[in-house]
């Protein structure tokens, strides 16, 4: 049986960096560490993650988990249905997401504890190239399918502060986690080559720290500031340490109004440091800063269930933080969704359908469908 080895550097080079085409993945969105799904709830992506900063279900600013009022917890599933165009060619994948659980519990009448658990990046993804082996004799030509699925996780346990009955403070820690699975098998239709597989597995952990303050100067406004200092962020293989950096630094601002009569207005900007987790990877790897602007429109609308449904529409701009051969990639996203009301307002029901366009790679296209179902319980 004639068999070539696949090198054991090559895992530590796929898995760690994996800065190539979008035609060697399959994608442009999940190069380097991955994709970032944006650490926001449903009901603030219909809205271009306009609320993210004064929204208690999404994990971006601790002070807004004092929105939450009462004890609560909020789930949220997103499957995205990715294509990509190159070269005349298309490639179609499925992902799914679980990217965001939070919940609270009030302590006293000024104190609001949290907890959250989402994902920083998300990478997913699966391709497959032909090839051919050389021996002496003749050549034997080869599929070789390559398979990666991993995320890295932020947990975030949070405290929220009234300080002023119009001011809250929040602290938190954020406790970085997760790996990325990378499987890889060599097929041939030559049955004198043996089938070859192997598989490798890396692990992330690391330390950060947040902070924030939500703002409502009066009854129809509220404005949300937070922050992310980045600690020690390490790659392992196995238990061994392979790199070491700093984890990304954020930088948030938003606003969201509600004067008009059945509607509610919210902006927001973001600024991450993605920069700064240069060395994590192989040299290879392109990393940039990116900025985030959205907004959106709630109406409300006709009754259901004996509350009112609330619509929504919103659109998001930013950069993706993982450059494709030396380009930055940027996503636009028209999205929109709708919020039910249970239980006499105890529950919630959030459904959003985000379109995403991904561009910035000469002759590369990626257009995705997101849908986001978030559920909010309270007692």
């Amino acid at each position: 049986m004639r068999t070539r080895p696949i090198p054991p550097a090559l895992f530590a080079a796929v898995a760690i960096v994996t800065a190539g085409t979008a035609r060697a993945q399959g994608t442009v969105s999940t190069q380097g560490f991955g994709y970032p799904p944006g650490q926001i709830s449903a009901a603030a992506a219909a809205l271009g993650g306009g609320p993210a900063e004064t929204d208690a279900q999404s994990a971006l600013n601790p002070a807004a988990i004092a929105a939450w009022i009462r004890p609560g917890i909020y789930v949220e599933y997103a499957p995205e249905f990715r294509t990509v165009d190159a070269n005349g060619q298309s490639d179609h994948t499925t992902t799914s997401r679980f990217p965001l659980m939070s919940g609270a519990i009030t302590i006293g009448s000024r104190i609001t504890a949290g907890l959250s658990v989402s994902t920083l990046l998300d990478r997913t993804w699966e391709t497959s190239r032909s090839g051919f082996d050389h021996f002496p004799s003749d050549s034997v030509q080869f599929t070789e399918n390559f398979k990666v699925s991993g995320a890295i996780n932020d947990v975030k346990p949070a405290f929220s502060v009234a300080v002023l009955s119009t001011l809250w403070l929040g602290v938190s820690a954020d406790v970085y986690s997760g790996d990325n699975n990378l499987t890889i098998l060599r097929t041939s239709q030559d049955t004198t080559v043996r089938t070859f597989s192997q598989q490798s597995r890396l692990s992330y952990s690391g330390v950060g720290a947040s902070g924030g303050i939500m703002w409502q100067p009066g009854s129809q406004l509220a404005i949300g500031v937070s922050g992310r200092l980045g600690g020690r962020l390490t790659a392992y293989r196995n238990d061994t340490v392979l790199t070491r950096a700093t984890a990304p630094k954020r930088a948030g601002a938003g606003i969201t109004f509600t004067g008009l009569p059945g509607v509610v207005l919210a902006f927001h900007t973001d600024w991450d440091g993605w920069s700064s987790m240069n060395g994590l990877g192989q040299p290879g790897l392109l990393i940039t800063n990116t900025w985030t602007y959205g907004g959106g429109v709630e109406f409300r609308g006709p009754s259901a269930l004996g509350a009112p449904i609330a619509l929504r529409v919103g659109y998001q701009h930013r950069g993706l933080p993982f450059l494709v051969n030396s380009s930055k990639i940027f996503e636009s996203s028209y999205s929109g969704g709708l919020g039910f009301l249970l239980s006499q307002g105890r529950s919630r029901v959030d459904v959003s359908l985000v379109r995403a366009s991904r561009t910035g790679l000469p002759g590369v296209t990626e257009h995705a469908w997101t849908a986001e179902f978030g559920i909010m319980v309270r007692p």
